[in-house]
């Protein structure tokens, strides 16, 4: 075990870390949130420093083996969940809008729509790229960089733009 990682065990202690992880000195972990890291989980700060952000106690962010991050930036108030095997560059994955969305967004104490994001095992969200609330991208699917993802990506999928359509299927 690095020294970087037995710094960010003891350093988040209720955050679970799975055999085999590595990660940098400068992970950021921050909320009241839970969050899970799997099996040989491989974190760098190569393309811009990683931080995942949970708002809530109730929030989470589940990682699963094998999946590496460089740079990403993870902000969950409900469930953001990364299958095994994936890979996500220097993205965004959020799943709220931390406010009202349209007109009843200028009135105070109007409810804020969280929705879960799941990332499928072997898929690609590479860098610049926004994946949204309630979003699903597939298994095996590729999301191309700088793509705003505002609704499922099917698997084995390419999807590229603003919004991001799908350029190759399987």
């Amino acid at each position: 075990m690095s020294l970087s990682t037995l710094y960010l065990r003891l350093r988040y202690p209720r955050h679970t870390f799975g055999p085999g992880f590595t990660g940098p000195w400068r992970l950021r972990i921050r909320g009241r949130g839970r969050v899970s890291f799997g099996r040989d989980v491989r974190v760098r700060n190569a393309s811009g420093q990683t931080a995942l952000l949970t708002f809530g106690a109730d929030a989470r962010i589940e990682i699963g083996d094998r999946v590496e991050i460089d740079g990403a930036g993870l902000m969950s108030a409900s469930a953001i969940v990364v299958g095994d095997d994936a890979i996500l560059g220097p993205c965004l994955l959020v799943d709220t809008d931390f406010h009202a969305v349209g007109r009843e967004r200028r009135r105070g104490g109007e409810s804020v729509t969280r929705r879960p994001i799941r990332i499928g095992r072997n898929a690609w969200i590479q860098g610049k790229s926004t994946i949204l609330k309630g979003v699903s991208v597939g298994e095996g699917a590729v999301v191309r960089w700088g793509a705003l993802v505002a609704g499922d990506v099917p698997a084995g999928a390419v999807v590229m733009g603003n919004p991001a359509v799908p350029v190759a299927q399987p």
